[in-house]
């Protein structure tokens, strides 16, 4: 992004954090993430290399030299035709439809991927999916010309001028009649509608042509859309936990919080120079403070509770698909409708507010009064008396009756022939049935919380450790600038208090009644994820191999020879061999290294991955030789992440042992590749299978017989191994 004016860099996304940096008009950055606050803006937060901060979105604009000219919220073209569209951003994805050469798609999101592939999330009327970057271009938006430096003068009484170039960008500034203006850029939006890029010294931004038309008004801002409430009026609150402040701006501190529809007296009014209306009001005789104008009503909000029925549903700034989206929402978020209206189109739309207390507008097509809940989701039952029945209508008979506090899990709904809507259950005592939908409002969701955050010492390591009051699957994804982010339908998150060794922030952040968390670890130290049925534990580890925990499996044993070759020579040899050699080296640089087993004996797959499940070890490395044919040859390194949740984190680890491995052995590169192999698919360690060469091979044996071939191998694996230990 571009800095469009000089913008203070904080440490959090609210003007009350301390300042970090200040940025000058014209520096390029990289944002590297988006929050909006409880006030409703924007903050982005920036890279700068040796530190990070965030800024208000409003003073960037993008950065036309970035992204092969490809920009979030602009339209993009399609180059080939049947184009997959996808529901994430990786080719094993389902499609969910495909489009055509030369089709102009809105872009609304980007995303890198695993293997490094930039994919763009697009908008094709009503459908919204992921595309990668090879088959897009930007639309031709066949703009006007620029002018150079042209001068022109407002013909408009008062024209707000936003940052980018639709009605859906905030409010920047204002111009006001026969103020002269000088034009920078022009621009026709995918309206038709053409735009002029001002620079007003300390400001620059987008103002509608209209502006320089005789007579012409522009559409008043929101903030005065509605009456301004006068002095000793009523208001109700259309937030939850709407922030009372010292002063008429979001900088100051906040003294009291509203709840929704809570009445308050006005006593004052305030108008900044943006345009921006602030009312103070009388909370209690002893207590007043300021709030936005838009942010209260003469009458209560609707308060009504909406599901969405979609798989995702967009909520907007206003009400119609014109309007910039703000969020997502995914199947059966609650919302809190607090108007309803109908558009110029005809459509419903309502206002609402999410779980975070963000305010936004959400299309009535994509919610509905009753939860839409998805197979395969776990509820509480929270009253007595809830009757299960055999079929989805009471005139069947009741097969249960459900306990308060037991659990059930959703297996679908259906509308019968009178157009009542049930849902289908399965109890916990694994009976199945239906309720009405309408008692849907007397169960809860399984909420998935990390609580009491703690830091613990075993064995010289420390753990980040959080509570998980249910049990729920948790997934990760390393990000740049050493940061690992957390997800998983996280409803709730407890933030650790105290300074933590390793660790420079943790930070949560909210979209669609979900949080996320990333943490951003300090430079020169890792992590070691493991996600337990009660708790999510952080092994912070720094880099290199000293300390390490390593287990290394010696493949088949005692009664299970493995593959034999064609002198005789059997796998099970090798792999023990080569395992006591690998245990040597890796010692040598610190490393502290558990066998499976370190003579000729058998062990089930299960004993073999039970041993690694119940280690706080860091990596686990099967050792093995492959066989096939006689001219089969090369080394291979597999590993697992459809089960292991490690999945990441056991590709990392392979690509790096498996470079190694074949510079060591100057063997046949056969690459990494997934795979099911048990000792990889139930580890719930960073884990990886190794086939060292073909014994089937008659020269790749003679190879692995002796014990400068294997020698060689466990040094290329300590090598790999030295690689995955010290970087992110």
């Amino acid at each position: 992004m571009l800095v469009d004016q000089n913008v203070e860099i904080r440490k959090g996304a609210t003007s009350s954090y301390p300042l970090v940096t200040s940025l000058p008009s014209g520096k390029s950055v990289t944002v590297t993430d988006e929050f909006m606050n409880s006030i409703g803006e924007t903050w982005y937060r920036v890279d700068l290399g040796d530190k990070q901060g965030w800024g208000l979105a409003s003073h960037f604009s993008p950065n036309p030299s970035g992204n092969n000219g490809l920009q979030i919220g602009k339209n993009a073209a399609i180059t080939e035709d049947n184009v997959n569209v996808r529901k994430g951003a990786t080719t094993s994805y389902e499609v969910v439809t495909k489009l055509s050469k030369g089709t102009v798609v809105k872009v609304i999101d980007s995303f890198k991927n695993s293997k490094n592939e930039v994919w763009y999330r697009i908008e094709a009327g009503s459908t919204t999916g992921w595309v990668i970057q090879n088959y897009l271009k930007p639309a031709g938006d066949s703009n006007p010309p620029p002018p150079s430096n042209e001068t022109k003068i407002i013909q408009a009484d008062k024209a707000p001028v936003r940052k980018g170039a639709t009605e859906a960008y905030s409010i920047v500034t204002y111009v006001t009649k026969n103020q002269k203006v000088t034009i920078i850029d022009t621009f026709k939006n995918a309206k038709q509608e053409t735009w002029y890029r001002i620079d007003l010294g300390k400001v620059q931004g987008w103002i509608h042509e209209s502006a320089f038309k005789p007579g012409s008004n522009l559409p008043s801002p929101p903030e005065t859309t509605n009456p301004i409430p006068e002095i000793g009026s009523y208001v109700y609150s259309h937030q939850n936990g709407l922030d009372v402040r010292k002063g008429a701006s979001e900088s100051y501190a906040s003294v009291s919080k509203l709840s929704l529809n809570q009445k308050v007296k006005v006593i004052d009014h305030f108008s900044h120079p943006n345009g921006a209306t602030w009312l103070r009001v009388e909370v209690t005789p002893s207590l007043m403070g300021w709030i936005p104008a838009g942010t209260v009503g003469t009458s209560e909000a609707m308060n009504l509770n909406l599901y969405v029925s979609a798989d995702v549903a967009n909520l907007r700034s206003g009400p119609s698909t014109n309007d910039a989206v703000v969020d997502q929402a995914t199947k059966g978020t609650k919302l809190k409708a607090i108007k309803k209206v109908t558009n110029e189109s005809g459509e419903v739309w309502y206002q609402a507010v999410t779980s975070s207390n963000k305010t936004v507008w959400v299309s009535a097509s994509v919610v509905s009064t009753q939860p839409a809940i998805k197979a395969g989701t776990t509820l509480i039952v929270g009253a007595n008396n809830i009757s299960l029945y055999s079929g989805a209508s009471t005139q069947y008979k009741v097969t249960e009756v459900l306990k308060i506090n037991s659990k059930v899990t959703v297996l679908g709904d259906f509308t019968n022939s009178l157009g009542q809507h049930w849902i289908n259950l399965q109890s916990s005592s694994g009976k199945k049935g239906w309720v009405p939908s309408s008692a849907m409002d007397s169960f809860h969701l399984v909420e998935k919380k990390l609580l009491s955050p703690t830091v613990t010492t075993l064995d010289g390591d420390r753990f980040l450790n959080w509570v998980k009051p249910s049990k729920f699957p948790i997934s990760y994804q390393v990000l740049s600038s050493n940061r690992l982010k957390l997800t998983g339908g996280i409803t709730d998150v407890e933030i650790p208090k105290e300074k933590i060794k390793g660790i420079k922030s943790i930070e949560t952040f909210s979209s669609g009644g979900e949080k996320s968390v990333v943490i951003t670890f300090e430079p020169g130290y890792s992590f070691t994820f493991r996600d337990y049925s009660d708790k999510l534990s952080i092994k912070i580890v720094p880099y290199g191999l000293l300390g390490k925990k390593i287990i290394i499996d010696a493949g088949h044993g005692g009664k299970d020879p493995g593959t034999v070759g064609p002198t005789g020579l059997k796998e099970k040899d090798v792999a023990l061999a080569t395992a006591l050699l690998l245990k040597e080296e890796l010692e040598k640089y610190g490393a502290i290294v558990t066998l499976t087993r370190n003579k000729d004996i058998f062990l089930e797959l299960s004993e073999r991955t039970a041993i690694a499940n119940k280690s706080n070890a860091d990596t686990f490395i099967s050792v093995h030789g492959d066989s096939f044919s006689s001219t089969s040859n090369g080394t291979t390194t597999y590993y697992n992440s459809t089960v292991n949740y490690n999945g990441p984190r056991s590709k990392t680890l392979g690509d790096a042992v498996q470079k190694n491995m074949v510079s060591s052995m100057k063997t046949y590169n056969r690459g990494v590749k997934e795979q099911n192999f048990y000792v990889n698919r139930m580890n719930e360690l960073p884990s990886v299978l190794v086939e060292l060469a073909f014994l089937s091979n008659p020269k790749e044996e003679a190879l692995l017989k002796t014990t400068e071939f294997r020698k060689k191998a466990a040094v290329g694996i300590t090598k790999g191994l030295e690689e995955y230990f010290n970087k992110f």
